[in-house]
């Protein structure tokens, strides 16, 4: 673990709250965006299928399902939110890829 000081944990703390504006405030008027935002707060692809598909979103007519929505995260990014997410999902999927 990183040694904590003061200055570091005040940087840390803008950082999560520059985020946490960032997610709130992002406007999720199409399937792609509603899934990075929905990425954004659970980082769970099975459970962005799951609420997709409770909420009743389709891709061509079809059912959300992993490779959809994975597709989307792993997109060359569109915006800063994207880039973020697309950046923790490949952090996140990077010990499987050595496997």
């Amino acid at each position: 673990m990183k040694i904590l000081t003061v200055p570091s944990a005040k940087e840390e703390i803008k950082r999560l709250q520059n985020f946490i504006n960032l997610v709130e405030s992002y406007e999720a008027n199409s399937l792609e965006r509603w899934i990075i935002k929905e990425y954004a707060y659970t980082s769970s692809i099975r459970e962005v299928v799951t609420r997709g598909n409770n909420s009743g979103f389709t891709l061509n007519g079809a059912q959300l399902d992993h490779e959809n929505v994975k597709n989307v995260i792993a997109a060359i990014p569109r915006d800063e939110l994207h880039r973020l997410v697309r950046a923790n999902y490949r952090a996140k999927i990077k010990p499987n890829k050595r496997s």
